[in-house]
Order: C-alpha cells, then sequence, then structure tokens
C-alpha cells in the first residue's frame, strides 16, 4: 500500500521518502493540503512503468491502423466482383514492378 506523506515531511524526511520507495518497492504519494500533487518511485518502478506506457502507446498507434483498414475494407466490400479483380490486379502489377 503506498505511503502517504505531506510536501513538508518530505522537505524533512526525503532521504526516508526515497529508500522507502526503493526498498519497499512501493510508492510515495505527496500531498499538499491533503490533496495528493506529485508520486515518488523507485526507479525499476518508474521504467516498468516508462515501458507499459510505450506499450499502451504502440497498441493504440496499431489499433489505429486496424480501424483505418477496416475502413478502407468496407469501402472496397462496396466493390463489383470486376471492380476488385482490376484492383488486385493493380496491387499485382505494383508488386511486379518492385
Amino acid at each position: 500500500m503506498p505511503k502517504v506523506i505531506t510536501s513538508t515531511e518530505l522537505q524533512k524526511q526525503t532521504r526516508e521518502a526515497i529508500d522507502y520507495a526503493r526498498v519497499e518497492r512501493d510508492a510515495v504519494i505527496v500531498e499538499t493540503y491533503g490533496r495528493p500533487m506529485a508520486v515518488i518511485l523507485s526507479y525499476d518502478e518508474y521504467n516498468a512503468y516508462m515501458e507499459y506506457k510505450a506499450g499502451q502507446e504502440q497498441r493504440a498507434a496499431r489499433f489505429a491502423l486496424l480501424r483505418e483498414a477496416a475502413a478502407e475494407n468496407a469501402a472496397y466490400n462496396e466493390l463489383s466482383e470486376e471492380e476488385a479483380m482490376q484492383l488486385v490486379e493493380e496491387v499485382r502489377q505494383e508488386i511486379v514492378g518492385l
């Protein structure tokens, strides 16, 4: 469970707060006037969070690409068989030209 301290306590007990975050591998929440303002994490916990955040951003980008592809696919669903075959031929020609 995270430890909660005031900003005044942090000024007096900075080393203790950092040690708690590092040794206990738990957060220290710093409050000012009873409102959370900051969090102290161990460096390992911070790195884990940054990796998680990067993964979330990558997943969001992939989902955006999938949504775009789905929209394009929906547009192609309106194609006649002849139009679809023409599109396939155009793509084939592009690939052969590489």
